[in-house]
């Protein structure tokens, strides 16, 4: 026993700042991002309010890092499923997927608070990456049209502004209105974009 290692050797690191954010995810996807306090969080992660500000300055410091972890998600699932030998209908088809099974995970709550247009900081968030995003979008499509994967006529332009105005649809209160679910209402919009009215092959 002289000779061992100390047994905290063997333990693994807690990752504070991640467990937290972890935490956060689960209470505001759950509960939506107003009605979950910062208390609730640390209780959740069983760290005290002092750590918690360590890593993060506020209940919306904490909110901006997780929209910006999702989005990093995002890419990268996006990037793999570019990078496989799935064909490129299927492809568009699986990033659908992903993105419809993370909006599942969200309560109606979360997504209102979160698209709340007074909401200046998650505006202002979204506002500074969407000419970077706006362009990698058109960069993908661009690319599969050089590679003969989608109509060489196509507008990619308009497509772009098309699909961004189907998908902010589930903003509208009336269409709304008319699922039960965002995630529901999101794969008719993805049914739409990708099948049209003359349905699948």
């Amino acid at each position: 026993m002289l000779f061992s290692p100390p047994f905290c050797k063997f333990m693994a690191k807690k990752d504070i700042p991640t467990e937290i954010l972890e935490a956060a995810k689960e209470l505001f996807f759950k509960h939506g991002f107003k009605r979950i306090s910062i208390e609730d969080i640390c209780n959740k992660a069983d760290v005290s309010r002092r750590t918690f500000y360590v890593y993060y300055e506020n209940k919306i410091d904490l909110l901006i890092k997780l929209l910006e972890q999702m989005s990093e998600n995002n890419y990268h699932e996006i990037i793999a499923l570019r990078n496989s030998k799935m064909p490129f209908p299927q492809q568009l088809i699986q990033i659908a997927n992903y993105n419809i099974a993370q909006l599942e995970q969200m309560t109606p709550e979360f997504l209102a608070d979160i698209n709340d247009p007074t909401f200046e900081e998650v505006r202002e968030h979204y506002e500074n990456k969407k000419e970077h995003v706006e362009q990698w979008i058109q960069n993908f499509f661009a690319a599969a049209q050089k590679h003969g994967e989608i109509r060489a006529d196509l507008d990619i332009v308009f497509l772009q502004r098309f699909m961004k105005y189907a998908i902010e649809s589930h903003k509208n209160k009336e269409i709304r209105k008319l699922y039960p679910d965002p995630a529901h209402l999101m794969r008719k919009i993805s049914d739409m974009l990708f099948y049209g009215i003359l349905g699948k092959e």
